[in-house]
């Protein structure tokens, strides 16, 4: 009798609790449910009005899935109209925990089209993502944004320029990230490594084969400023956001022989002229100066000047030298190196 009274004793209460952690469990998992496809609903309204008050924007359809735990967006033909180009794919995907919603995951396909001013760049990639992370708030401004791709092929055609108009450079890694800096500033990276440009192009370019046919690295640093936050009003309410400034803050060419390092800032003028100072970290000056010289860049006086004014700098095989950048003519102190050509570019 006392070890029957004492077993129904203990399973009373253990079983109650067990039957609450049960009712516990089912709640959460319906009210975990119900977020899920409010938040789905809600995400279905938010595309359906970004895509209605932004024309620039458009997709033949799009599905919503993910269910329980992500909200998973797959956008069928999508297409970004730009003033002077376009971009079209076959799909885009986008994916965001449920509970972290402002962290965004996208996945490109294989191929890509992009056109912009009378240039077309077919873009194909073994695999190409991206990660977006919004601040979360009400406007989510645009925090931080990195382009990740492997094994991209670029094959760009320009009708304009006559006949051979199309090059295929192969990219072994890339990468394209965006920090902000403040509300209406963002550091901008730009990283391509193993690159072997196209070889018709460079032949017809460099006959003399003084120019590497591979770099194993290609780099630029900048910051771009906008007249207004990249948020989301430019998808839902239509806004429009403009570059009003734009600066290099580095640069890094590296092949087998030499390695080329800028820092510092240049800003382009009205004309596209870049001014500014820089400090160049040279491996391999001697190389990178004959190759100048020989391909016409600069005078044999100026290289000469350069060599003897530079081997006094410079330790072994390295340089360090500061540079002066006035509307893109380059000096080493009272002397012109080299005249950069003009940027094109569209604000």
């Amino acid at each position: 009798m006392y070890t029957a009274v004492s077993e129904r004793t203990t399973r009373g209460p253990g079983m109650r609790v067990m039957r609450g952690v049960i009712v516990l469990v089912v709640l959460a998992t319906i009210a975990w449910c119900g977020y899920w496809f409010v938040g789905t609903r809600a995400l279905d309204r938010a595309i359906a009005q970004g895509l209605e008050r932004t024309p620039e924007l458009s997709a033949e359809t799009y599905h919503i899935r993910g269910f329980p735990n992500r909200f998973d967006v797959t956008f069928d033909e999508p297409r970004v109209t730009l003033s002077d180009g376009e971009w079209t794919a076959p799909f885009v995907q986008f994916f965001a925990l449920s509970y972290k919603p402002h962290h965004l995951l996208a996945v490109f396909p294989h191929d890509q089209v992009l056109r912009l001013g009378g240039t077309e760049m077919l873009i194909h990639s073994e695999d190409l993502r991206a990660s977006m992370v919004m601040e979360p708030g009400l406007d989510l401004p645009l925090d931080r944004v990195t382009l990740v791709g492997e094994a991209v092929d670029l094959q760009i055609t320009q009708p304009a320029i006559g006949p051979d108009n199309t090059a295929t450079w192969q990219l072994g890694a890339l990468r394209l990230a965006s920090r902000r800096i403040d509300a209406t500033t963002h550091q901008l990276v730009a990283l391509a490594e193993t690159v072997f440009p196209d070889p018709a192009q460079m032949d017809r370019l460099d006959p003399q084969r003084l120019w590497p046919r591979r770099f194993d690295v290609l780099r630029l640093d900048g910051e771009g400023q906008t007249d207004r936050p990249l948020d989301r009003h430019l998808v839902m309410d239509g806004a429009q956001a403009r570059l009003t400034d734009l600066a290099f803050t580095g640069l890094r060419v590296a092949w087998p022989d030499v390695d080329l390092r800028l820092a510092g800032r240049l800003s382009p003028d009205a004309d596209g002229r870049l001014s500014g100072e820089v400090t160049a970290t040279v491996t391999g000056w001697e190389e990178l100066i004959d190759i100048l010289r020989a391909s016409g860049l600069i005078g044999d006086e100026a290289a000469a000047m350069a060599n003897t004014t530079l081997s006094a700098m410079a330790q072994e095989d390295d340089l360090e030298v500061p540079l002066a950048v006035t509307e893109g003519v380059v000096r080493l102190g009272p002397f012109a190196l080299v005249t950069l050509p003009p940027l094109v570019l569209s604000r």
